[in-house]
């Protein structure tokens, strides 16, 4: 099954402070005009890159909202990385094969508004790890059933130079398992990974997963994302990249590497 990228989940407590610091780091934020309050429980802006993925900075909307959310207990452990999706052709499709196979999913459930202009977006939305039961470190996926260019605003230029996504660093107590699950999706495993020492790797084609322990240095307690590594066209990036202040980042480690 074709995959790519779509989006990395990044909780905040304040969305207009993390906007601001976004900005100070060098990237473009966009916001999404939706009219109808589908997503009454959280809030976004974006920072949407030239390969059509994105980061969505997302706050919820109040204490009940975060209690409520499949996320909040993310939020509660801290800011930074949340979780993390693929777009696929079909996720109901996914969904029956993975559950076929023995994986936990749940899903695929509908998700659309309207945006100003008239225009609609939606999509089908199924979950892997957070919210089926999975280990926290997979992903979930969307299929796009219409308005993928009104759902995603942008892309933007950024002033750091920032046009892909790259790859995500993983942590799980389970790592075999978290492989396997995305070979299962149609990643490859390609062995060792050639950047972090000790990780397994998985090829998507344009993106690549790196699976490590949950004792890595920097990872979530009890697993997720570690790392997100976007590509740049900054030419003054160290050969190893450059990780952006986390502090400006609200905790979440942000890699830029030239490619």
């Amino acid at each position: 099954m074709n995959l790519r990228f779509d989006h990395v989940v990044l909780l905040v407590h304040d969305l207009e402070k993390a906007a601001a610091d976004f900005a100070a780091l060098g990237f473009t934020i966009l916001e999404r005009a939706d009219l109808n309050a589908s997503h009454g429980a959280t809030v976004f802006r974006f920072v949407s890159l030239a390969d059509g993925s994105y980061i969505l900075l997302t706050a919820f909307a109040g204490p009940e909202a975060m209690a409520r959310h499949r996320l909040g207990p993310c939020l509660a452990a801290g800011e930074g990385h949340a979780d993390w999706s693929f777009t696929v052709p079909d996720a109901a499709a996914l969904g029956t094969a993975l559950k076929n196979a023995g994986y936990p999913v749940a899903g695929p459930v509908v998700v659309s508004n309207v945006v100003a202009g008239g225009h609609t977006w939606g999509l089908d939305l199924l979950m892997l790890g957070r919210g089926a039961g999975g280990d926290v470190a997979l992903p979930f996926v969307v299929s796009d059933n219409e308005g993928r260019e009104h759902r995603i605003p942008g892309p933007s230029d950024h002033a750091n130079g920032a046009t892909a996504m790259l790859g995500i660093r993983l942590s799980s107590d389970a790592p075999d398992r978290v492989v396997e699950t995305l070979v299962a999706m149609g990643g490859r495993d390609i062995g060792m990974s050639p950047d972090n020492s000790g990780d397994r790797r998985v090829d998507f084609g344009a993106t690549w997963i790196d699976v490590a322990p949950d004792d890595v240095a920097g990872g979530r307690a009890g697993g997720g994302i570690v790392e997100v590594v976007l590509a740049s066209t900054d030419a003054q990036l160290p050969a190893g990249g450059r990780l952006l202040d986390t502090g400006l980042a609200h905790g979440a480690p942000i890699r830029l590497v030239v490619a």
